[in-house]
């Protein structure tokens, strides 16, 4: 393995420290793929939308009932997620193009993972309450996203300057997406999928709302 290589990697890529799993758990497997790919003809975008591609054979996991199959899966989209943005800082080839693109389809990932096992869970399992658990799950994801995004756009800081303290607190952020897809991952693999998308979606759901609210407070004490 070339040293300066892998060291060049490790510089390039993000390191959210409350983010548990996708830092110390996705990341460096994310790495390890993007070494043998760097030297590659691959773009960012191409990998994006290899993500997208792969998040298909994800729902249709789920559709089937397949669920040991789709928590796999959406443990291996959790993983390969970063390889684009590595890529991308590593080559110098970052552009707002490839992360609107990249923002998209996580969502699209997000939601197709949350509709599969509504499908899924109701169809194969004849779970009444599957599709209130993966709506659940679905607004969830897009609100923990939307709220940060909005603050962002709207007032140029990040949502993260306002929430550091509390998430210093508690040690870890709940807006971890390596943690939610984890969650979903073994709760699938124990059968359990709709459960996993519905403690993901409350979760972020909750989350969302506290830090909005914190957000609030400290633009108020501005």
């Amino acid at each position: 393995m070339n040293s300066e290589k892998w060291k060049l990697i490790r510089e390039k890529s993000e390191h959210h420290r409350r983010w548990l799993v996708s830092t110390y758990f996705n990341r460096p497997l994310s790495n390890l793929i993007t070494y043998f790919l760097i030297d590659k003809n691959v773009t960012p975008n191409q990998i994006s939308v290899f993500t997208s591609l792969f998040s298909l054979l994800i729902f249709l996991s789920y559709y089937s009932g397949n669920f040991l199959l789709g928590g796999i899966l959406t443990q291996i989209v959790s993983i390969i997620d970063g390889v684009d943005g590595e890529i991308a800082r590593a080559k110098n080839l970052c552009s707002n193009l490839g992360g609107v693109l990249d923002s998209i389809f996580d969502r699209l990932a997000e939601i197709l993972i949350c509709i599969g096992v509504g499908f899924g869970a109701s169809l194969v399992k004849e779970v009444k309450s599957a599709w209130l658990f993966s709506t659940v799950g679905i607004i969830g994801f897009l609100m923990d996203t939307y709220i940060a995004e909005l603050v962002k756009s709207r007032t140029g800081r990040s949502l993260y300057e306002s929430v550091e303290r509390l998430e210093g607190r508690l040690k870890f952020s709940p807006s971890d997406r390596g943690l939610k897809l984890l969650i979903i991952c073994i709760l699938s693999v124990l059968g359990l999928p709709e459960w996993g998308v519905l403690l993901v979606g409350l979760i972020s759901i909750f989350y969302a709302v506290v830090k909005f609210s914190v957000w609030i407070i400290d633009q108020r004490g501005r």
